[in-house]
């Protein structure tokens, strides 16, 4: 199983280098944005996509029977001309952009300047340029000591270890020091839970991601600081690995599914919680049950490619210990709104906060029942529960949750929208201010969570060691026609979200045509994850 990590990639490094503009006559040679310089169908590159680099980096140094890209020519020539190429794309503040022009993106001026800098550091003698690109670097950091974006923490954590390694490159003070003052305010706003936060809550992909950021950190450092940080995040994240293999959901903050592995390997060397992971990450990716590079889109395999590699050189070899949901046990983290209940049945995670969403894996079985809460048709209107920190709740007698249902604000690009939005990015938006309040914007209406609307919500919960009764009473001064209830109902803009998983062929979901302002549903599942529905 040592090479469980490297053998997923390997089968994807083919699609990873057509994404590649490998034309040296080409003014956009090394630019891995396919839509960019092939498809022509955007008008500028995402940045982003340059971190494939430090994939092709790791590539060229491993020296492994299977690796047939290990210290090969034509690589170095690909790495020299994305690096290259992502110094022509920086801004002159030196910012880069992802999603729109002019954006001036912290995250990606951070993520992708750790993937170049940590380039440099593996090949700095086989790097073409190299004082220039240093100096691009350079302003990458300056822009980074001068912002900060703590809405997600784990664009923090990698803007951490980019400085660091702009340090060890220049020598100049200021990087680490910038460093270090970004990892104190990252530690202050740790919850005592462990977790990080991500637009308001816990979230299982982004919390695995910036542990890895911060191991990174912590092994170029020795930082105690940053080993207790990983440490505490590790007690959180250990409990939503579940028993039919997957990892994380609706329950997060930010319903991501995946686990970067390279920072759980590292973090093995020491950390029980990690072990436990590992125990379930291993077999998942092995048996094609986790989110790994063969379930990515291309932007996500240019992104998070090279940890799967890292993953590899981290390895941990010593022994593993069994996943917690082997235990039975009760846990509530009532920062988060978060509830797991395991016994010898069920492995029950819930989010009340999330207005009860919650997942049930049914032990006997493996099937598993993932609930996001109601969707309520009235008209042409939806309606949806939503991350809301002011829900009345209760841990006490079962678990309880009453609230407003969210409107569900699907938003779509239109060609006008588009054209609008360019338009004005090219002229006022090439302010940094104002494009930070745009971004502000953008964030509001497609990912922050909102004040809830018309229709109201309370949900039950009630866990016992042979079944599960899950009650919900909907009311609404409208009339409701339709009710669809046990599915996940993702509808906020989260990229590295929604991708399949074998598992989600396996469901329980109702559609309900009521026609009625009062609507309650009661439903009961035995140990072998059978249901019987009453409304």
């Amino acid at each position: 199983m040592s090479n469980v990590y490297l053998r997923k990639i390997l089968s994807e490094i083919p699609r990873l280098l057509g994404l590649l503009d490998k034309n040296p006559s080409s003014p956009t040679f090394g630019c891995f944005d396919r839509n960019y310089w092939h498809y022509n169908i955007v008008a500028f590159p995402c940045a982003r996509f340059q971190e494939a680099v430090l994939t092709l980096t790791l590539l060229y140094n491993l020296n492994e029977p299977e690796n047939i890209y290990f210290k090969n020519d034509t690589i170095l020539s690909f790495i020299n001309a994305g690096i290259d190429f992502w110094g022509k794309i920086q801004k002159s503040n030196g910012s880069f952009d992802e999603w729109y022009p002019n954006e001036h993106s912290f995250v990606t001026t951070s993520f992708s300047s750790y993937a170049i800098s940590e380039s440099i550091l593996l090949l700095k003698g086989k790097i073409e340029n190299l004082n220039k690109v240093i100096k691009h670097l350079k302003k990458a950091g300056d822009f980074l000591l001068g912002n900060d974006d703590f809405t997600a923490c784990n664009q923090v954590a990698g803007s951490i270890i980019a400085l660091y390694n702009i340090y060890l490159l220049t020598s100049e003070e200021k990087y680490k020091r910038g460093a270090f003052s970004k990892l104190i305010k990252l530690k202050k706003i740790q919850k005592e839970e462990g977790w990080f936060p991500e637009y308001q809550g816990p979230d299982i992909g982004y919390l695995s991601l910036t542990i890895d950021y911060l191991c990174k950190y912590y092994e170029k450092t020795k930082d105690q600081e940053t080993k207790n940080m990983i440490d505490k995040a590790l007690s959180f994240l250990v409990f939503f690995s579940h028993p039919d293999l997957s990892f994380g959901g609706e329950y997060g903050s930010r319903n991501t599914k995946y686990i970067i592995p390279s920072g759980i390997e590292f973090s093995a060397r020491w950390n029980d919680s990690a072990k436990r992971i590992l125990f379930s990450l291993r077999r998942a990716i092995l048996e094609g049950k986790s989110i790994s590079p063969s379930n990515l889109d291309d932007r996500y395999l240019a992104y998070i490619g090279y940890t799967y590699i890292q993953a590899h050189e981290n390895f941990y070899k010593g022994e593993l210990i069994n996943p917690i949901y082997e235990e039975e046990f009760s846990k509530i983290f009532p920062d988060s709104g978060i509830f797991i209940e395991s016994n010898r049945n069920f492995y029950i995670i819930g989010n009340l906060k999330k207005e009860g969403t919650i997942r049930i894996d049914f032990k006997n079985t493996l099937k598993s029942l993932r609930d996001s809460g109601p969707i309520i048709y009235i008209g042409e209107r939806r309606y949806a529960s939503f991350l809301n920190p002011k829900l009345k709740i209760s841990f006490n007698d079962g678990y309880y949750v009453e609230g407003s249902l969210l409107k569900i604000p699907f938003k779509y690009m239109t060609p006008t929208k588009n054209l609008m939005l360019n338009l004005f990015q090219v002229t006022l938006g090439r302010n940094k201010f104002i494009s930070f309040l745009v971004k502000k914007i953008l964030r509001s209406m497609l990912i922050s969570y909102k004040k809830g609307g018309p229709v109201n919500f309370k949900r039950k919960i009630i866990i016992k060691k042979d079944r599960v009764i899950i009650e919900d009473e909907i009311n609404s001064p409208f009339k409701i026609d339709k009710v669809i209830i046990g599915r996940e109902n993702p509808y906020i803009f989260i990229p590295s979200s929604r991708y399949f998983q074998i598992q989600d062929l396996n469901n329980y979901f109702h559609i309900m045509k009521v026609n009625k302002n009062l609507v309650r549903i009661r439903r009961e599942y035995d140990t072998e994850g059978k249901e019987k529905l009453y409304y």
